[in-house]
């Protein structure tokens, strides 16, 4: 790329930055977490994910796209080209929920030595911010590109990504299509995606009265919250985890134990703790110390949970697997809950490689909880996919990050699941930097305190800027 072009874009960039940080934190103000329950005619994940899609595409109108949106599932920004054949990209308005442990409102992005903090900064709305902003330098150029363009906005990745099945029902896909939702460089491969949870049997008079994790299946739990039918006096002192323990008295006979660890996302289990384990392990010293606290049943699904906390890996539960092309398998124990009827059930969500299937994880998880009396029931299922390194845009997306960057590029597989998957060429294309250490007052994505470097994100968006002008000069036709 010329010098001039270069230095054009940077121009523009200084131009906008004041805008695309405003409108971040514009669209971080929704609590748009997808809930069907609330499903409504174009609002099919609730009120609060419709309000924030309409302030996606007002952003994008104001940029002077055209815009429309897809029943309420996918919000869809346009600028034609010279062909009808389309370059996109994808981004997400839904979030997780936000959870406990933040230090301040979730939902008001607030700006800190050079960081942004709020539920969704890094996924996805920040990201989704730079896609608008990015496709925008043609029509602030006045450059007719040669595909048309257009920037989707998503309403439920976090969920089970209805939106794009019933987006690509009625639209055409993409030539090539980028999400701005995982690390830089480029990530042709994704693990497979298994969710599922265990449940125990019928348990009468229980002791574990209440058990909360993280908010969603696919968070690390950063908080539990157990409350044990006996008086907090009685309760011994914490051998393990000391520290990250409190005891209290929630009502007369009713103690109440507060785990905190290390959230974030399931995908990226390094560096976490997963709070429910803390408890988990507490409460086995209850039972010990307090002379079979426990009821039998309650006590064998507890020895489950220790098998399903023991790592992250999943060889305590004997479902470990790995390979060069996609990496090692992860597991995750997120949701905690004592059901209406008494039961336990614990979740479980799973990356896989192509070194295992789905049916052979249901088969062992439904065996794992037979030895325990309980029961195992598979939720959502996705085969990993990939797409091939050599293919000329996935190639010209790594010149680009080499170019910006400075360094070699190489594609990479990952254990998130992103909207890549649901396309025939398509890939995920940062700016998320698992390397990049985080400040003492922020944490990770899906974690409380969710935060964004703004010079990461000033850098990514000169990166999708040249990286759309590369794909557009390109023969996407084969």
């Amino acid at each position: 790329m010329n010098a001039e072009l270069n230095q054009d874009i940077d121009t523009y960039i200084d131009e906008v930055w004041d805008d695309v940080c405003a409108d971040i934190a514009h669209l971080v103000s929704y609590p748009s977490v997808a809930d069907t329950a609330l499903a409504a005619p174009n609002a099919p994940f609730g009120p609060h994910v419709r309000a924030a899609l309409d302030a996606g595409l007002g952003i994008a109108k104001r940029l002077g796209y055209a815009v429309s949106d897809d029943e309420g599932y996918m919000g869809m920004a346009d600028i034609a080209g010279k062909r009808s054949e389309q370059i996109a990209t994808i981004a997400h308005i839904d979030v997780v929920p936000a959870g406990p442990g933040w230090d301040s409102d979730p939902f008001t992005m607030r700006r800190r030595e050079g960081w942004f903090i709020g539920r969704g900064v890094i996924d996805d709305k920040g990201p989704a911010v730079l896609s608008l902003y990015a496709g925008a330098y043609f029509l602030r150029r006045n450059i007719v590109p040669n595909y048309s363009f257009r920037a989707l906005l998503g309403c439920d990745e976090e969920v089970g990504m209805t939106d794009v099945q019933h987006y690509l029902k009625n639209h055409p896909e993409p030539a090539f299509l980028f999400t701005p939702d995982a690390e830089f460089p480029v990530c042709n491969a994704e693990k497979g995606v298994f969710a599922g949870s265990f449940t125990s049997v019928d348990i009468e008079q229980p002791r574990i009265l209440a058990w909360s994790g993280a908010e969603a299946g696919n968070a690390i739990p950063g908080q539990s919250v157990l409350e044990l039918a006996v008086d907090a006096r009685e309760l011994p002192e914490p051998k393990v985890h000391a520290d990250r323990i409190t005891i209290e008295a929630a009502a007369p006979g009713v103690s109440r134990i507060s785990a905190r660890g290390i959230g974030g996302h399931a995908s990226l289990p390094e560096g976490t703790l997963n709070a429910i384990g803390i408890a988990l392990t507490y409460l086995r010293e209850i039972d010990a110390d307090l002379s079979d606290f426990l009821r039998a049943e309650e006590r064998a699904f507890v020895e489950l949970l220790a098998i399903l906390l023991a790592d992250t890996t999943g060889e305590a539960a004997g479902i470990a697997c790995a390979n060069e092309a996609f990496g090692a398998l992860t597991l995750n124990a997120g949701t905690i809950a004592v059901r209406s009827d008494s039961k336990l059930e614990q979740s479980v969500d799973i990356r896989f490689p192509d070194a295992t299937t789905g049916d052979d994880l249901a088969q062992a998880l439904r065996l794992l909880a037979e030895r325990f009396g309980a029961s195992f029931t598979v939720g959502r299922v996705k085969d990993p996919f990939s797409v091939s390194a050599d293919s000329p845009a996935v190639q010209a997306l790594l010149e680009t990050y080499s170019e910006v960057v400075g360094t070699p590029a190489a594609p990479f597989s990952m254990g998130g699941g992103t909207y890549a998957r649901n396309f025939k060429r398509a890939v995920s294309f940062g700016p998320e930097d698992r390397d990049r250490k985080l400040p003492p007052f922020g944490g990770p994505m899906h974690g409380p305190n969710e935060c964004a470097s703004e010079a990461l994100l000033k850098q990514a968006l000169k990166i999708y800027i040249r990286a759309l002008l590369k794909l557009d000069a390109l023969d996407l036709s084969a």
